[in-house]
């Protein structure tokens, strides 16, 4: 170590303080360029580390240490005296010696993964282990959006018309949870406080049925039945009904700020204000804010508590929508005609997602549209028909 640096340097350094330094910089690369490891800035400065295992340069001044990677060979150390330190004396000293140096002579990185490294001028580094690994999170990201895209309808089959009835509006409906349990419901008209219950589908052939009555009178025609209950939209307000066969016991479920009066319906051609639905993920209701009145909006119910979980905005406009169901977690939206599936959004990732495919051909009155989990048909009542449409998923086209 040298005691003190001699006049010649100095002066020397004092002729180039007038030049412009470039001092290299570190090029943070993208990703791509960079395979399996991504750049992370460090957001304070690295750990200190011994100079002569990192094979570097040490400058000292009074006030600073600037440490620069050179090669493992003896370094030359110049020592300015306190009563002349400078920290930009100090760079252009250290400057001349990098241009000296060949950049052959720099050492390769050592990288550890899941470590800290340091690059070629001294700048922090991570290297990911196999955990953080940009390949090994796009494999994540594309695994779940496959399975995602796996839960998508394709395509909707050719109907199979079960029954014929004289009223226009009216649903009818099957457990979707006991598939032992073969009983259905139909409720007749928009608006009323009867439920006809039939023991089977021979039973709904040949009219016979037990008569129910319902606590408070139902609206619309979005009700569905779920571990032998019945939810309906309670006509007047925005209260949900669970009614519980057998025991014809009920609660309710208020849903502030929805939409439920003044003919403002969520879908015009059902005369419906909420839309009850039971699929794979759960309990849901489809509805419109009173707010805004414009976009649909969807509720996840805990079927347990009979509380709401959460509201899903979809941003899509009701007057744009004719009907609409949810399969697999996925709400589908058809056009004002009810002829298409024009607009989807996957409910649990909220995003919108791309579908478009043919429903039906013909232009009779949609009153009602639902997805049965059990047999995975939808079930429509279409000017008095009571009609079943079989769902093609892409997991079913994969596994073929």
């Amino acid at each position: 170590m040298c005691p003190s640096v001699s006049q010649h340097v100095l002066e020397f350094c004092a002729f180039n303080k007038e030049r412009t330094m470039h001092v290299p910089k570190v090029t943070k690369a993208h990703p791509a360029h960079l395979g399996p490891r991504a750049l992370r800035v460090p957001q304070g400065p690295p750990e200190a580390e011994d100079p002569k295992a990192l094979g570097s340069q040490t400058c000292s001044t009074a006030s600073a240490q600037v440490t620069h990677p050179f090669p493992r060979e003896p370094p030359l150390q110049l020592m300015i005296p306190n009563s002349q330190a400078s920290p930009r004396l100090c760079d252009q000293i250290c400057f001349k010696q990098r241009e000296i140096l060949p950049k052959a002579s720099v050492p390769p990185l050592q990288h550890a993964p899941g470590r800290p490294e340091q690059s070629a001028w001294g700048e922090t580094c991570a290297v990911p282990n196999d955990d953080t690994l940009v390949g090994k999170a796009d494999e994540k990201v594309s695994e779940h959006h496959s399975l995602q895209a796996e839960s998508m309808i394709t395509s909707i089959g050719n109907p199979t018309q079960v029954l014929k009835v004289k009223e226009t509006f009216g649903t009818w409906i099957r457990e979707s949870a006991n598939k032992s349990d073969e009983r259905i419901w139909v409720t007749e008209h928009f608006s009323g406080l009867r439920v006809k219950e039939f023991q089977d589908q021979t039973s709904l052939l040949n009219g016979s049925y037990t008569l129910i009555h319902l606590p408070y009178y139902f609206h619309g025609c979005g009700h569905t039945v779920h571990n032998n209950s019945l939810y309906y939209h309670k006509g007047g307000s925005n209260t949900i009904v669970r009614f519980e066969f057998g025991k014809e016991t009920s609660q309710t479920l208020k849903l502030e700020n929805a939409l439920y009066f003044d003919r403002k319906y969520l879908f015009a051609n059902s005369k419906t204000y909420f839309n009850l639905a039971v699929d794979e993920k759960g309990l849901w209701i489809i509805y419109a804010s009173s707010v805004d009145g414009s976009s649909i909006l969807v509720a996840q119910l805990n079927e347990r508590t009979f509380s709401v979980v959460q509201h899903i905005n979809t941003t899509y406009p009701k007057s744009k929508a004719g009907n609409a169901f949810i399969a697999r977690g996925i709400l589908y939206v058809t056009d004002t005609k009810d002829m298409r599936i024009t607009f989807a959004f996957d409910l649990l990732g909220g995003k919108q997602i791309n579908a478009n495919f043919d429903l039906r051909t013909s232009p009779s009155v949609l009153a009602m549209l639902s997805y049965n989990m059990r047999d995975q048909n939808l079930y429509s009542w279409e000017d008095g028909h009571l009609m079943l449409y079989p769902v093609q998923f892409l997991s079913a086209t994969l596994n073929q």
